[in-house]
């Protein structure tokens, strides 16, 4: 779950790319079930890791991940919150900037 997620890869993503069901998925990160063994070449190359890894890691090695995930996803939030802000400034800057076009004409035209 760890190396989906900071591939940022949903379940449903990892499942569609690997021709199988976000439930077989889910399954596999619940230790209810295993990959078949044909398909850990081409699941660690969507995680970007080795099969052998896959294999002999455990969550344990990857523990920092989800520290480093949380923190990519609070600096995500803020930028976007950032951005819609600055999108609002730019906007009320550009009415602001057209009400004064408008005026000057005006003032041209009288």
């Amino acid at each position: 779950m760890i190396l989906r997620k900071a591939r940022g890869m949903t379940q449903q993503k990892l499942a569609a790319a690997m021709g199988i069901s976000h439930q077989a998925v889910s399954q596999w990160e619940k230790g209810e079930t295993m990959p078949d063994i044909g398909s850990l070449p081409e699941l660690a190359r969507l995680l970007g890791t080795s099969a052998d890894a896959l294999l002999s890691a455990g969550e344990e090695d990857f523990g920092g991940f989800d520290e480093i995930i949380d923190k990519v996803n609070l600096v995500k939030r803020r930028t976007e919150q950032t951005n819609e802000k600055v999108s609002a400034l730019i906007k009320n800057i550009l009415d602001n900037l057209q009400k004064i076009d408008n005026e000057l004409r005006e003032d041209k035209n009288e």
